[in-house]
């Protein structure tokens, strides 16, 4: 097949900032896992990026890179978004001439409806979406299905719920399993607890800080800080910050696949206590490929990645911090090379690149 990757050149693929952007890791490991499996990529990027597919920019750099330029968050959106589009028309330009088979568009998605429009009626769109799918977002997404060749595909059973189209299938995310090794025989007394992610009090971070201080274990906190958003910034500066001592409660801003790996290692459990529907969560598939368990609320996704008292434990959230206290103190009892199997079973690269390949072939079919 020939197939077409596109993404936002808002970054690169991979991005090199310092935090995680899952969607342009992800398509840089799908585009060259597909190559590794005989088929022809073309990804549709910025320039810059760093793929084994053939990479088409339309002479784009990264767009984060002119934001200090804008003063006004609208017209920087509105730069990007017209950079977005100028990026597609290739995409167009390649359809019409039948160079590819199908496009799989992974970020944006509805801003690029009048480029969408402008394909051959009978093109086939794949669409991934790596982010909640709100009620908010159905009227722009019924346009996008009225035009009859687009093909939706979620990450979790959780994501689509409530979700009035239908979808073409479900392929979860995959971790490298040769970066995110287990490695080390640091007793379980002494390895911390460990949350990352963005800081935002849908994450649960306050949550995550409780309990480990109820618990007496040390807490690594690895995640951003959004200073220029009001309700994150608050939350940092009311709930996250008075805890952090340097001793009991430890808090690293740089994000980073490789930089994380090791805190992953070393970690007696991951903390995911959050407070909204995740359609996925890929720290914790990474946790687990690295033996270390996940201790999470069961929402969203949590239940479809973590099996509970196998490689972890899911927890009612109404329970609350009570909750996370009671499994962090049973944490022993579970076999960290589970955690690993699980991942390596379910979770692979490959088992993601493979599970496209299929749908991609069953929809041009």
């Amino acid at each position: 097949m020939n197939i077409g990757l596109y993404i936002s050149p808002s970054h690169a693929v991979p991005p090199d900032e310092d935090n995680i952007l899952a969607p342009w890791v992800l398509v840089k490991q799908l585009a060259n896992g597909l190559i590794k499996k005989g088929e022809h990529v073309t990804l549709f990027a910025a320039k810059g990026s760093k793929t084994d597919a053939t990479l088409v920019s339309a002479g784009i750099t990264p767009t984060v890179r002119t934001k200090p330029e804008y003063n006004d968050s609208e017209a920087y959106r509105s730069f990007v978004v017209a950079q977005e589009l100028l990026l597609f028309r290739d995409v167009i330009t390649m359809a019409k001439a039948g160079k590819l088979d199908l496009v799989h568009v992974h970020q944006p998605v509805e801003r690029l409806y009048p480029a969408l429009a402008a394909l051959p009626p009978k093109f086939p769109v794949v669409i991934t979406f790596h982010d909640p799918i709100s009620p908010q977002r159905f009227p722009s997404l019924e346009k996008l299905m009225d035009l009859g060749n687009i093909h939706l595909v979620s990450l979790s059973e959780s994501q689509k719920k409530g979700v009035p189209f239908p979808f073409a299938g479900v392929v979860p995310n995959g971790v490298d399993t040769k970066l995110f090794v287990p490695d080390g025989d640091l007793p379980l007394e002494k390895r911390p607890l460990l949350m990352t992610g963005r800081i935002v009090p849908e994450k649960g971070f306050a949550d995550a800080i409780e309990a480990a201080h109820a618990t007496h274990t040390r807490l690594l906190i690895v995640g951003q800080e959004y200073e220029k958003k009001k309700i994150p910034r608050e939350y940092f500066e009311h709930e996250v910050r008075p805890a952090i001592d340097g001793k009991t409660v430890i808090w690293e801003s740089v994000v980073k696949q490789g930089h994380l790996v090791g805190h992953y290692q070393t970690a007696k459990a991951l903390l995911f206590p959050i407070h909204w529907e995740e359609p996925f969560g890929l720290v914790m598939v990474e946790a687990m490929a690295c033996g270390t368990p996940v201790i999470a609320y069961n929402r969203g996704s949590v239940p479809e990645i973590v099996r509970d008292g196998v490689t972890g434990f899911v927890v009612d959230p109404s329970l609350g911090v009570g909750g996370l206290v009671t499994a962090i103190q049973k944490i022993n009892t579970i076999d960290r090379n589970a955690c690993r199997t699980h991942v390596a079973d379910h979770f692979s690269l490959d088992i993601m690149i493979t599970g496209y390949q299929n749908l991609y072939q069953k929809i041009v079919d």
